[in-house]
């Protein structure tokens, strides 16, 4: 970390604990619907926390990384440490959500395992779709921590439940889903996750191909038949959300952020920034 940067000037778990629940070094929340509606943070942030939420109802878009999901009835979604996320529209889906930290498990018998689980990591599969009894079955859980959510001995317990139950459903719907893409649909996927490795120090399409063992040329035509977008559009993307995260998320100077960027100027930084989102860096941090 270079010397003066702040990359958690905005933490959403300190400001939801102090804002609505008016209390300090709480390890853990648990969220409803009207919590998010009335925080109303809809630009792109960065978690430093671990997050899992179910939906019961409504429909919702939510930007995690590069990818955008639809959600609605069933949806589970799952967001670690180091995900960027950005909710894109106002929300009418209802929903159970808890949010902690990883000192949450520090004094438990389940220290370590948060690891083990793929959805938390940056470029994994954050949102799957539950059937009928899965759903059922995680609404069970979250209503149990609900009933114990003041007993923290015993919430931990819950939550890791809630965790090694969800991580049973990932892999059921990874394994499904894998099967069902083609070789081309794997290709993209594959992509997407080196993306958000890489992004910060490889911007050309030819590094991505080297590390897929294909051609830039074959990369960029599986991406535009299967995504319509080409390759280097994709990078470029999860360059400027980066970018947008840290001005409004940190103290961080513009020059500081296009040295993280790895910009060879700021000024290539600022007129790269305003090309794309139509104002400069500094005019879209005083964006409300």
């Amino acid at each position: 970390m270079r010397k003066g940067m702040n990359l958690a000037s905005f933490d959403i778990f300190k400001y939801l604990t102090y804002n609505y629940f008016k209390a300090g070094g709480v390890q853990y929340m648990l969220l409803d619907d009207a919590t998010f509606k009335v925080a109303n943070i809809n630009f792109p942030i960065r978690n430093f926390f671990y997050g899992i939420g179910i939906t019961y109802g409504g429909k919702d878009t939510v930007r995690i990384a590069n990818n955008e999901y639809v959600i609605s009835r069933g949806s589970c979604i799952a967001i670690g440490p180091g995900t960027i996320s950005q909710w894109l529209n106002e929300s009418t889906a209802l929903t159970d959500t808890v949010l902690f930290t990883r000192d949450f498990f520090k004094n438990s018998q389940y220290a370590g395992f948060l690891d083990s689980l793929p959805f938390f990591l940056p470029g994994g599969n954050h949102v799957i779709q539950l059937n009928a009894a899965q759903l059922k079955q995680m609404r069970l859980l979250f209503n149990t921590l609900k009933a114990f959510r003041d007993e923290e001995a015993i919430a931990t317990g819950i939550v890791y439940s809630i965790l090694m139950l969800a991580k049973k459903m990932y892999h059921i719907d990874l394994t499904h889903t894998l099967n069902g893409l083609t070789q081309k649909q794997k290709l993209v996927r594959q992509f997407q996750g080196l993306v958000v490795e890489h992004f910060l120090t490889e911007r050309t399409v030819d590094f991505y191909a080297r590390k897929m063992n294909i051609t830039s040329k074959y990369l960029s035509e599986v991406l535009l038949a299967e995504i319509g977008k080409p390759a280097k559009a994709l990078i470029d993307k999860t360059v400027f959300l980066e970018a947008k995260t840290l001005l409004r998320q940190t103290t961080m100077s513009v020059q500081e952020i296009a040295n993280w960027l790895n910009f060879p100027e700021t000024t290539n930084f600022i007129k790269a920034f305003k090309k794309r989102e139509g104002l400069t860096p500094a005019a879209y941090r005083k964006q409300q």
